[in-house]
């Protein structure tokens, strides 16, 4: 895409994250400076437009971002300005705050989510997971056929994972015999913050031929390790939605708080995925109905051997995705230090 398509493009966003309004060519040429005649901007739109990044509104000849067009812009921004974003300032009272030598790690979590809430003016949701586990001490895949394995795991507190993998490949015994070594010599009594770490590092070096196998692996893990961990949720800042006029639909209002009240499902949005540093889902790349005009952004953090979790904020599509980014990490960062 030509830089001229990127700056309307990306003025569309601006405009729209401001007003929550389409917005017309003219318009865009009074508002922003774009060196083009409002004709040429109007071209640019409709060939925006049958790219699938903006979309024109039903009750007027302006335009609105898509998600796929949020997407390109979240990508850009990802890509180019990081570096900037993630300058974020800590203020000292909020280094205070969540200064490990003078808080417990549960008074740690809900101050930092209540402090994302009001740095964002958004919802904001933390869930901490508290480990039972702490290592794996013992793992082994055994053979049962040429395409199917018996995932065997042991861990500390006695659970003990037994599962069938099946395979549309042939695994010979030597190439077993060496998956079994590498496994235990990298997963076996390391600490299980570091487990499914090793994993992913495994899948680009010793073991990259067997990806698909380690991704199967490290799902029967954490289906069963995070089954047997505690899990708070913490969600502040519900009222903010009334920030967004799209939430004076009173119905729209009553469906998100009540999917927030709703643990099972802010599990399944929050995920189960405790490495991803920054997770960012828009609109339809939501799998709750629900959320299907919202964005989910969410980062990691890792207080302690114990305590590890995700914090984040759940607004309308169309957030100030520099801002809000760049607080989440400023947070993050800071519960990781």
């Amino acid at each position: 895409m030509n830089d001229r398509k990127l700056k309307i493009l990306f003025s569309i966003i601006d405009s729209y994250i401001i007003d929550g309004e389409p917005i017309g060519s003219k318009s865009l040429a009074d508002t922003y400076k774009l060196d083009v005649s409002p004709a040429t901007i109007r071209n640019e739109m409709s060939s925006l437009e049958k790219m699938g990044l903006i979309e024109k509104a039903h009750s007027s000849s302006g335009r609105l971002p898509s998600d796929k067009g949020y997407r390109m812009f979240v990508d850009y921004i990802l890509k180019n300005e990081m570096e900037d974003i993630s300058k974020a300032k800590k203020s000292e009272t909020i280094i205070n705050l969540l200064d490990k030598n003078y808080h417990n790690a549960e008074d740690i979590v809900e101050t930092a989510t209540k402090m994302l809430a009001e740095l964002t003016n958004l919802t904001a949701v933390s869930m901490t997971h508290k480990n039972e586990i702490k290592m794996i001490v013992n793992m082994e895949l055994i053979r049962l056929s040429d395409s199917q394995l018996l995932l065997l795991a042991v861990f500390d507190n006695g659970l003990i994972v037994k599962d069938s993998i099946y395979l549309d490949y042939e695994i010979t015994p030597d190439e077993l015999l060496f998956i079994n070594n590498v496994l235990k010599k990298t997963m076996v009594e390391t600490d299980i913050n570091e487990v499914y770490n090793n994993l992913n590092l495994l899948e680009i070096t010793l073991l990259n031929d067997y990806k698909s196998l380690l991704e199967i692996i490290e799902k029967r893990l954490q289906s069963q390790s995070f089954g047997k961990q505690n899990r708070e949720i913490q969600i502040e800042g519900l009222g903010n939605i009334f920030n967004f006029k799209e939430y004076d639909d009173l119905s729209k209002a009553r469906d998100f708080i009540k999917l927030l009240d709703s643990k099972e499902k802010v599990n399944s949005f929050l995920g189960n995925n405790l490495y991803d540093k920054l997770d960012i889902t828009i609109g339809y790349e939501n799998k709750l109905d629900e959320l299907k005009e919202n964005t989910v952004i969410t980062s990691s953090f890792k207080i302690n051997n114990d305590v590890i979790g995700h914090i984040g904020v759940i607004g309308l599509t169309r957030i100030n995705y520099i801002e809000v980014i760049s607080d989440i990490m400023m947070i993050s960062r800071l519960l990781n230090d």
